[in-house]
């Protein structure tokens, strides 16, 4: 079990008063899973199907699925569970999509995940456990698996495996990916809704207001989603690029953008290469492959940094 080292470890007792109060007047639902979809059909019903197989009671909880797309309807066939319900949210963007859940949802303690996430059988229990074990704690980062999209491993899957998108990592920096955040409903009233302006980088933007205003984080290992790992290197590009993107933003609104793009990260990273070379799960093989991909994003996301405050006009800079 990790606590954040970057926020406070408890809450005033004014604080937790307030927290159990709050949480006693919503209804009696446990708790409330939101998950914003877009053209995503077929992930979205593996994920549905997951969580219609929960270990806890279907009646202890709702599901909420926000489609971001309005005008792409419910496939014939489609199954939903009977504790779900679909909305809509027409303004772009996954964090539009979670906040009209909040805004919709009936529990005190909601569990966010992706559509193309699939959910462990004791998820939802084990959040909760989790939280009625730590009720001075307001936000828990879920664990977050990664699967082959395959029979074996490639090497961009790998690299999502040990470089990629490791959550645990994140929660010991007081953050959290959405793919797997719980949130008490009174930390989320408290800190504000997800920055819906935005089309990446949300999750990131929200969980630094959240550890500005005190709110400690947990990581929860048991409440377990698996996700498929990212298999082309296209993908990972992509991300690197948005990524990179989304924090210069943070930066530029913070007034701490330094124009000065860090270009000794051309160098490659040989304590990235010792670690991966030292994992009993990669062969020497892997090791340097993974290493190869960790460059080349280096690379681009030094690129993008280039592209966007130098040569970009100033008026597009923000």
């Amino acid at each position: 079990m990790t606590i954040s080292t970057q926020a406070p470890l408890l809450l005033s007792e004014v604080n937790l008063t307030q927290r159990v109060s709050s949480t006693s007047a919503q209804s009696p639902l446990d708790a409330t899973v939101i998950i914003p979809t877009y053209k995503s059909w077929d992930q979205l019903q593996v994920c549905l199907d997951r969580l219609a197989c929960q270990t806890l009671n279907s009646d202890q909880f709702e599901i909420i699925v926000v489609n971001n797309d309005p005008s792409d309807p419910t496939p014939d066939g489609f199954r939903l569970p009977a504790n779900a319900r679909m909305l809509s949210e027409a303004k772009p963007g996954s964090y539009a999509a979670r906040n009209r859940g909040i805004d919709e949802a009936k529990a005190g303690l909601l569990f966010f995940t992706d559509s193309d996430c699939q959910p462990d059988p004791e998820y939802l229990e084990a959040g909760l456990k989790m939280a009625q074990a730590h009720p001075e704690i307001g936000r828990f980062g879920g664990n977050v698996v990664l699967i082959p999209n395959g029979d074996d491993w490639t090497t961009t899957e790998l690299y999502d495996v040990h470089l990629g998108l490791e959550q645990q990592k994140w929660v010991e920096r007081g953050r959290a990916v959405t793919a797997n955040l719980i949130v008490r409903r009174s930390v989320m009233d408290h800190v504000g809704r997800f920055n819906d302006t935005v089309l990446s980088g949300g999750d990131m933007e929200w969980s630094d207001r959240a550890q500005a205003a005190g709110e400690p984080i947990l990581f929860a290992s048991d409440a377990i989603v698996r996700h498929p790992a990212r298999e082309s290197l296209g993908e990972h590009l992509t991300k690197a690029r948005r990524i990179e993107g989304a924090r210069l933003r943070r930066n530029s609104q913070r007034g701490a953008v330094n124009y000065i793009p860090p270009i000794h990260k051309l160098i490659p990273s040989f304590k990235t290469l010792k670690n991966l070379l030292g994992s009993p799960d990669l062969t020497t093989g892997q090791a340097f492959k993974v290493w190869g991909v960790h460059y080349v994003i280096r690379v681009i996301k030094i690129t993008e940094t280039i592209r966007l405050l130098w040569l970009r006009r100033p008026d597009q800079r923000k």
